[in-house]
């Protein structure tokens, strides 16, 4: 791996930790649509900046057309509302472990839909491992949070699932993509529906504009979102589909340290073991010793 990749990668898998952190303290005070749609525009924004002053510029076929509907719908719209939606119930420590699933996902899918990448022994035995560790996790759910837990893991699980196919699409296209025309295009189609429902069903909402609320929303649109969305698209024309899944697995160590530190999020032992179950699981999926 080059030393520009090494270092964006890491950057990325840094931010997206600390993201769950920002988050949970985020819907303590902001209504949900509130919240996605600021962050969504003012992201959709900031790429759009960045795009005009690129010298590359994108014209879309119709296979290109149909990758941007699905990250915008699926993963920009479906998937971080049933985040959020689960995150104010569970653990954000527990979010981050669980999208963890994501590579476990995206190797079952793409053992249908691109020839080169079938499932095997060991994937299909990673697989089974994950599954019995999320398991572990729903048989625990009542520890986990508070409130509407195991519905909030439930939507928490669809919402990976939704995510794994605009991943394994983009792959089948076999095409580089401009990572920043995607995100402009996409977020700001998703802040704008995000924005149209925040309108009729949290119109009256108090919503307190101190430091601390106004810092995690910044930290969630700008490294949270413009940078991490940034690099990871990006590095789909530098990195093989496997390296770029492990990213799955190093958020949730990062999570699990600040939100033990800063929010005080403990685990069960049958938890941890299952969360390592998870990480393990798509640690044996994604592993390719060449």
């Amino acid at each position: 791996m080059e030393k520009k990749v090494f270092i964006l990668y890491f950057l990325m898998c840094f931010f997206w930790g600390l993201t769950w952190l920002f988050l949970k303290i985020s819907l303590q005070e902001m209504p949900i649509y509130t919240g996605l749609s600021i962050r969504f525009l003012f992201a959709g924004i900031i790429f759009w900046i960045i795009y005009f002053f690129s010298k590359t510029k994108t014209k879309l076929n119709p296979k290109l057309k149909l990758v941007y509907l699905l990250f915008t719908l699926f993963n920009f719209t479906l998937c971080y509302y049933l985040t959020y939606w689960g995150t104010k119930s569970v653990f954000s420590n527990l979010g981050a472990i669980l999208w963890s699933l994501l590579p476990l996902c995206v190797a079952g899918m793409a053992h249908f839909f691109i020839p080169n990448d079938r499932l095997n022994i060991r994937k299909s035995l990673g697989m089974i491992i994950g599954l019995l560790g999320a398991i572990l996790l729903l048989y625990k759910g009542g520890s986990l949070g508070e409130g509407e837990v195991s519905l909030g893991i439930f939507a928490i699980l669809v919402s990976i699932v939704l995510a794994a196919w605009p991943n394994v699409y983009l792959k089948m296209q076999n095409t580089n993509i401009n990572s920043i025309h995607l995100n402009a295009v996409g977020m700001t189609a998703a802040g704008l529906l995000f924005l149209i429902f925040a309108l009729f069903f949290e119109r009256g909402y108090h919503i307190p504009l101190d430091n601390f609320n106004l810092f995690a929303l910044f930290f969630l649109t700008v490294p949270g979102t413009v940078f991490t969305w940034g690099v990871y698209i990006w590095l789909f024309n530098h990195l093989p589909v496997t390296q770029i899944s492990y990213t799955a697995f190093y958020p949730p160590i990062i999570a699990t340290i600040v939100g033990w530190f800063f929010l005080g999020e403990s685990l069960p032992f049958i938890a941890i073991i299952g969360s390592i179950l998870i990480i393990l699981g798509g640690f044996l999926v994604n592993y390719n010793k060449n």
